[in-house]
Formats: structure tokens, sequence, C-alpha cells
């Protein structure tokens, strides 16, 4: 694969080398500055913005503790409790609420405001899963104390749930609440993991020619992403007016389809193994073979694991473990609308929040019919078996909704 890769990114480079050329003949210069001068607008600002974004979700530390784990604990806030949750779910609302107000003031061109948006809602999913990793085990060590403490504890029933309640507040080395550090919450913070674990595996050393290939990577990807937003973008975009969204989407199905696939890379392939390297974090397995999917619901598994394994934690199970079972709505079927609909109206927040405007949540329309499409496609018997015919479906919806969602918004 390694030659194929080569390959790749040498055709990838003569294509750039031409399209620059190209410019060069049309307009004098070879590399367009119109975009440039749009991302390192106010760079100070936002960088100064993102560095207290990220250290203002400390506050999730000194909350647990108080909250739950802390020796005044009226009645009140026992994490076992459905208003332990109404609590978080207050802090988590006003700190998300307080960042998206901070970023509608501050008048930033588009690509700051894409930028800080989506930093903006990975860091609250950071938050979401540490509050609520450790509220679970709060409520597990106060069932465990209070095992303990009875007199009835020997019994086997009881023994054998104290055995698996101090499992679960031990699984590796660390026992809750020990993990409740701030050392132990930026190591999180850092690692390229959206799901709070006591404990993550680790590598022995830090590679730091690894590091520096990442590094390179990311830095090329960027400078391929910048070339192909600049030149055959943004001038579409701006001529979409005169043009049309048709002719506007047939022209940049090509263009777009490249820029997801750059954005891919830097992110999953660059960034965040770069993160996991200087970390030691061992898991390094962010997405799987999503270009083979055959469908909307397996791509979606595959292609961004780390928000898969977060919905899958945080939305899917809790929902499917509490639905009651009824003949009309399975369980399965539920958890995966709740799933949809929780991972809609997020991507939908996130672009009325970075683009300032509201299109009538068609983003949201579009990401809740996939329901129905994953249901029913399954349903037929001549297309669930005809796996090429399904990727190649996949593929194409890709490649014409892309563009056609960035024109209408």
């Amino acid at each position: 694969i390694r030659g194929l890769v080569t390959c790749f990114w040498t055709v990838v480079g003569a294509y750039l080398v031409s399209l620059l050329f190209s410019h060069y003949e049309r307009s004098g210069e070879y590399l367009s500055s119109s975009l440039g001068s749009v991302i390192f607008s106010r760079a100070n600002d936002l960088i100064l913005s993102d560095l207290v974004l990220v250290l203002s979700t400390c506050f999730v530390v000194p909350f647990v503790r108080v909250m739950w784990v802390g020796r005044w604990q009226p009645k009140c806030l026992d994490p076992r409790l459905p208003r332990s949750m109404g609590f978080q779910a207050v802090a988590e609302v006003g700190w998300l609420a307080c960042w998206y107000l901070w970023q509608g003031t501050r008048g930033w061109p588009w690509a700051q405001r894409c930028f800080f948006a989506l930093h903006t809602v990975v860091n609250w999913m950071k938050v979401h899963s540490y509050l609520s990793s450790n509220r679970q085990l709060a409520a597990k060590l106060r069932t465990y104390n209070e095992l303990v403490s009875e007199k009835g504890a020997e019994s086997r029933r009881d023994g054998a749930l104290i055995a698996a309640l101090d499992a679960d507040l031990r699984p590796y080395t660390v026992r809750f609440p020990a993990n409740l550090t701030l050392g132990n919450y930026a190591l999180f913070q850092l690692c390229p993991a959206l799901v709070y674990e006591l404990e993550y595996p680790r590598t022995e050393k830090i590679r730091w020619g690894y590091v520096a290939e990442k590094l390179a990577g990311t830095a090329g990807i960027f400078f391929v992403f910048y070339i192909v937003v600049a030149h055959l973008v943004i001038p579409h975009l701006e001529r979409m007016p005169e043009t049309g969204i048709l002719v506007a989407t047939l022209h940049l199905m090509g263009p777009m389809a490249t820029c997801w696939l750059l954005f891919f890379f830097i992110t999953f392939d660059s960034i965040a193994n770069g993160f996991a390297e200087l970390t030691r974090f061992a898991d390094r397995r962010f997405y799987d073979d999503w270009w083979n999917a055959r469908g909307l619901d397996e791509f979606s598994r595959k292609w961004n694991r780390p928000v898969h394994m977060f919905l899958a934690r945080h939305i899917y199970m809790p929902v499917r473990q509490s639905w009651k079972a009824r003949k009309t709505v399975p369980a399965s079927v539920a958890a995966m609308a709740a799933t949809f609909f929780f991972s809609s109206i997020l991507h939908e927040l996130t672009i009325v929040v970075a683009c300032h405007r509201w299109n009538h949540g068609l983003f949201f329309f579009f990401q809740m019919m996939q329901i129905p499409i994953i249901m029913y496609s399954d349903k037929i018997p001549w297309f669930r078996d005809q796996h090429a015919l399904r990727n190649w479906c996949f593929w194409l919806a890709m490649v014409i909704f892309q563009p056609l969602l960035l024109c209408m918004y």
C-alpha cells in the first residue's frame, strides 16, 4: 500500500503544480493570498481565546469533587439520583452557551468561526464524558461504601456485588476517586480520545522522529488544503449568485470531495497520531475501513471512531438499556434514532454558530432522513446483498450532497 500512497501524493503534487502555474498565467501570482488574509487575521485573538477555552474545562475536576465525592455530601447531591444529572446538564449547557456567545461577540471571519466552533464541540464532549463517567463511578462508590458498612455485608449476594463494584472502581491500577486530579484530567485533555477512562494503554516512549513526520504531514496537507479551497472552491462560491446553485454544485463536487479527504487525513492520520505519540497513547485505531462502507450507518461507525465511541457510550447504550420493550419500537431502533437525533442537533448547532446563519434546519433534516434510508435499504433483498453497488451509491451520495449543502448554506 505504501507504493500506492506514494503514487497518489505524487499525482496530487503534479496536479497542484499545474494548478498554480495556470493561476499565475491568469493573475500574475502563483498563490492566491485572499484566503491567507482571512485565515491569519486576528490570529492572536483566536489563539488566546482557544487557550482560555481549553483551560476553562478544568472546572470539571473541582465540580466532581465538591458535588459528588467531597466530605460535604447532602442527600440532594447523591449521584444516584436523577437530579444529579440535572446539575451536570446545567453546568454543561452554561459552559457551552458561554463560549458560543463569546464567539458571537468577536467578529471573526468564517475560517476562525469554523475552527473555534468545532473545537468548542470537541471540548464539550470531553467535559460531558468526564462528568458522566465520574458521576457513575461516584454512584458506585456510594453503594460500595454503604454495603461495606452494613452488618449483613458478608452474605454471598452482597459479597459478589461488593467485588463487582470494587472492580469497576479499580479497572487497572488507579482507584476512584484517586483519579480526580488536574494531572489526570490534563492527560485526558491531550489524549486523542473523547471517552474518559481512569487509565489508557500507554506506549513505552515517545518516538520524536514519528512526531516530526506527523508535524510535516500536517503542514503539507494544510498547504494542499489551502490551494484547493483558495483556487477551486471559493471562486465558484463567489460566482454562485450568477451561475446558480446547480452549476456551482457541479463545479464543486471534485474539490469538495478532495477537501473532505484532506480533512480526514490531517485530522485522524496526522494530528490525532501526533498527539497520541506525544501522550504515549497506545490505542491508534481512530478509523476503520470507511471507504468500503455500504451505507451511511456503516460509514458513521467507521470514519470517526472517537466520536462513534462517544455516541455509543453516552447516547446509544443508555437509551437502549433504559428503553422499555415495545412491540412496535425495539430498543435498538429507539437507541439508533436517539443517537441520530442528538448527532443531527449537534451538527446543526455547530453549523449555525460557525456560519451565523440558520437555513431552516436543512442539515438536521438531511441527517435525520438517513434513518428511514438505513432501515428500508436493509429490507430490500436484492439490494442488501449488492455490496459493490451499495458502496458506489454511498460514494455518489457523499460526492453530490456535500457541495449541495455547502451551496445551500
